[in-house]
């Protein structure tokens, strides 16, 4: 008798070990559908960088699986359930690669299509902002100027500039110069194209474009519709288009300026549906459920079937999808009565979304999703836990403390490498404004599903949670929080030791205190090293950075005196702000803008928005005029000091530099070649067999897709660098 009691106590510890989700009490507890998910996504990363041959890759696998499987013989364990889930593993990465691939194919199989075409299609999504608006038209049909007609499986943008009446499922005709994405462009996959299979952009004037009566819309969009009608007509634009976004996670009806605070304070999450909105939804459904003593057989389709339509209705975002999955397997779990794993159950969330469109892995949504609800759950719980042993700390703060911190903390490479900042004050407004806006967005939703069943009711059923809403958000609007970011620097591949340190200092490692304090140490100079080196320019002599995205191409020359600026091409805000968050960009001595008076005439307003500028040099008989109040404008005819560097205009479009004795020719896209000089480095809009022909470099760069040559489309933002009379081109990241 004592004998079986000693055996079921023995199984008892053992379960208590061993879960799905995880098992044992090593240095890392093994977590199977971690390792699996993890060995996807890098059969996808691996396949992005390489091709198909990174299915070599698996071979990788075999001498760490030769290793542990002799470790496990020798001490007498049973090898054989570690030989199948080695083979599981290469199996998932086999498949994350071959998934990649075929998506990619998929994606490039549409025809590229360049040069003035004419277009018609069914308007699928809207988005607006103050200098466009902008379509997503599925169904399309191209016709270019050869006659060639084409129906690629294929999405298309377009740019309307100007006012326009366009709705969902409308039809519409334009003719417009089509452009078409590609699969890889500015040093990384361009993932937002392929997971909305956007293949092709184009622009157009408002008076240009022809709409329609359409076949009408599916089911989700019929809903996104009706919730954008009910909600601005029955509130002012302003917390209408906060309560849509909130809702549907679309903020393309949001004032550019309102949006940008939200994203300056660190806060615009909320407008990304995520774990606070699809939590908020499961609580409810769970508590209405919980309350009509509904069983677990007809509650989890319930729950499930509802938490499904809603991702569907925003879109089946990678946040809302990643949400879904992690409630499902916690509804589960608790259903089965087996012990829930966080870790397990994010694991399992992004192995899923994976699944859906391996591009997830490179879109800057998921990972900010994943890195969140990943530090929420590793870092967070601990933490939580060492908060709880402060005696005059109240638990739910502590509990709200590691949450808030866990968060900042996991997605603060993500947002400096993407985004170019990070919110100082994003901490404390989380901690305080995400309890306040969790409840206002329960009323909201509640009160605007009655009111797509009762339209009657719609003004009683919106009053107060308009009301809410907008005293809610009135700080955030009203207040200003750019002086507040931390700024002018990137992680790159430091991200990876950001993260080893973050996990390190976890009870998810199980270290004594003394290895755990040295490797941490090890790790953090380790760290500032390469941060250091990431980010210093102290190697090189002079320093001149390439930076483009669509048409927006610029360099930036970095000098004794300053930063100066030269454009090659027209003005995007989003992107000059980025960048110049990025590169801690506050001010510029001087701009020269390779591109005609007019077009320098609409990028010094973008310039000022976000930096101080001190004198333009343009040529002599340039058309500019000097119109601004603290812009100096000189006009130059002969050599002139430009930095650390001396100039001279051979046109409005050429500028030669001579920057350490090396002498650099930089091409704006001049229709007429005058005679030029040899030179060591040629920086061009595009290529130009003339140009080349005319100057001889040494060395060619390249803003534009070329062929064979170095460009920034292909290879991303470059940085040049002088040292010791030679020239180093490198990537900037």
């Amino acid at each position: 008798m004592f004998g079986v009691q000693k055996k079921r106590q023995a199984r008892a510890l053992l379960r208590a070990d061993e879960n799905f989700f995880y098992r044992g009490r090593g240095i890392v507890r093994f977590r199977p559908v971690l390792f699996l998910s993890l060995s996807f996504g890098l059969g996808i990363f691996f396949t992005s960088m390489f091709g198909l041959p990174a299915l070599a890759g698996t071979a990788a696998f075999l001498p760490a699986t030769a290793g542990v499987l002799l470790y496990r013989i020798y001490k007498k364990k049973f090898a054989v359930g570690f030989l199948l889930f080695a083979a599981l593993v290469c199996l998932f990465y086999a498949l994350g690669s071959l998934s990649f691939s075929v998506r990619i194919g998929n994606f490039e199989r549409s025809p590229e299509i360049s040069g003035e075409c004419s277009v018609a299609g069914t308007v699928e999504e809207i988005g607006e902002s103050k200098n466009y608006t902008l379509l997503t038209l599925r169904d399309i049909w191209i016709i270019d100027g050869a006659g060639n007609s084409y129906r690629p499986n294929a999405k298309l943008q377009l740019y309307i500039y100007g006012d326009t009446a366009a709705e969902i499922g409308s039809a519409v005709m334009f003719d417009a110069d089509v452009e078409t994405y590609d699969a890889w462009a500015y040093g990384r996959i361009n993932a937002n194209a392929i997971i909305g299979n956007t293949r092709y952009r184009a622009g157009a004037s408002a008076e240009k474009v022809a709409f329609s009566e359409g076949n009408g819309i599916g089911v989700f969009a019929s809903v996104r519709r009706t919730i954008h009608r009910i909600l601005f007509e029955n509130m002012d634009e302003q917390t209408a288009s906060v309560a849509y976004g909130m809702l549907t996670g679309d903020s393309g009806y949001m004032d550019e300026d309102a949006l940008q605070n939200f994203r300056y304070g660190g806060i615009a999450h909320i407008f990304a549906v995520s774990g606070l909105h699809i939590g908020v939804i499961y609580g409810l459904l769970s508590a209405l459920c919980k309350r009509c003593r509904a069983k677990n057989i007809i509650r989890i389709p319930l729950v499930f079937a509802a938490l499904c339509f809603y991702a569907g209705v925003c879109g089946f975002s990678p946040s809302s999808v990643r949400a879904l999955v992690m409630c499902t397997v916690a509804m589960f779990t608790e259903a089965g009565g087996v012990q829930h794993d966080r870790v397990g159950s994010v694991s399992c969330a992004a192995l899923a979304v994976l699944a859906i469109n391996p591009a997830y892995l490179f879109s800057v949504g998921f990972q900010l999703s994943l890195a969140a609800a990943a530090g929420i759950v590793v870092v967070g719980g601990h933490l939580t836990r060492l908060l709880r042993k402060v005696k005059f700390l109240p638990e739910k703060i502590g509990s709200a403390v590691g949450v808030a911190l866990s968060a900042q903390l996991s997605t603060f490479p993500i947002l400096i490498d993407c985004f170019g900042y990070v919110s100082g004050i994003s901490f404390f407004l989380n901690l305080l404004f995400v309890p306040l806006i969790s409840a206002v967005y329960g009323a909201l939703f509640c009160c605007t599903a009655l009111s797509c069943l009762l339209q009657f009711a719609v003004p009683v059923f919106l009053f107060v949670p308009e009301y809410l809403l907008r005293l809610a958000v009135m700080p955030i609007v009203m207040l200003e929080f750019k002086v507040l970011l931390i700024c002018g620097f990137s992680f790159g591949a430091c991200a990876a030791v950001w993260y080893s340190l973050l996990v390190l200092l976890t009870d998810k490692v199980n270290l004594k205190p003394l290895p755990k304090i040295s490797l941490a140490s090890v790790l953090c100079v380790f760290l500032i090293a390469a941060m250091v080196l990431q980010n210093g320019t102290f190697q090189y002599d002079a320093l001149l950075s390439l930076h483009a995205y669509y048409g927006s191409n610029l360099s930036l020359l970095h000098s004794s005196e300053g930063d100066y600026l030269i454009s090659f091409g027209e003005a995007d805000e989003r992107h000059v702000e980025q960048l110049f968050l990025k590169e801690g960009i506050t001010e510029l001595r001087g701009a020269i803008f390779l591109t005609g008076a007019r077009e320098a005439n609409t990028y010094i307003p973008v310039i000022l928005q976000y930096a101080e500028l001190q004198t333009v040099y343009v040529p002599a008989d340039s058309g500019l005029i000097d119109s601004f109040r603290t812009v100096e404008i000189c006009y130059e005819s002969g050599v002139f000091a430009f930095g650390d560097a001396y100039a001279q205009f051979y046109s409005e479009e050429m500028l030669y530099l001579n920057i350490r004795g090396a002498d650099v020719l930089c091409d704006g896209g001049a229709d007429e070649i005058p005679p030029l000089p040899k030179c060591d480095l040629l920086i061009a809009k595009a290529q130009n067999g003339a140009v080349e022909e005319a100057c001889s470099p040494r060395e060619e760069v390249y803003f534009e897709k070329t062929a064979e040559k170095m460009s920034v489309y292909r290879a991303g933002d470059l940085q040049i660098g002088w040292k010791d009379g030679i020239i180093h081109i490198k990537d900037a990241v």
